[in-house]
């Protein structure tokens, strides 16, 4: 039986959820993390449910591990879709199911919302994280090439 809990997160929990985000944001070899600006939009997801959900993982009162799910209206899937932001799971805490009951909790609620397509990014070199996401059903979609801007002038 596993000693952890899965819960939406709390205001309380803010806290302990930049504090476990800025472990992810290393451990990934993001750059940028700035505290405020991370807890002032998990609070706006927070506090509007149609932005997306925030699982967290709890052993006792310590947070072990969390899942943001951000939500979109797509026309190429055929309405809401989610896109798994973040997942992280303190790596003492790996192995353990953490992770796969943060995604079994997200699922059954996404599904219950009328969600019709989940993704998500992983690294290419995470050979871990990828067997993990196959082993749970995602497929690598190799028609698209995940591409990005940042919003600035001179579009």
């Amino acid at each position: 039986m596993p000693k952890h809990v899965i819960r939406l997160l709390k205001n309380q929990d803010l806290p302990d959820l930049v504090k476990l985000a800025r472990a992810y944001w290393s451990f990934e070899k993001i750059t940028g993390f700035r505290p405020s600006r991370y807890q002032r939009i998990a609070t706006r997801i927070l506090k509007n449910a149609s932005l997306g959900r925030i699982w967290i993982a709890l052993e006792g009162d310590r947070l072990i591990g969390y899942l943001i799910v951000v939500f979109l209206m797509s026309l190429e899937y055929g309405g809401m879709a989610a896109e798994i932001d973040e997942l992280y799971v303190d790596g003492s805490e790996r192995g353990r199911g953490v992770g796969k009951a943060l995604l079994r909790a997200a699922g059954r609620e996404l599904l219950q919302k009328g969600v019709v397509q989940v993704s998500l990014r992983v690294g290419k070199s995470n050979s871990k994280g990828i067997r993990f996401y196959k082993n749970l059903g995602f497929q690598q979609r190799n028609k698209c090439l995940v591409m990005d801007r940042k919003t600035r002038a001179g579009w």
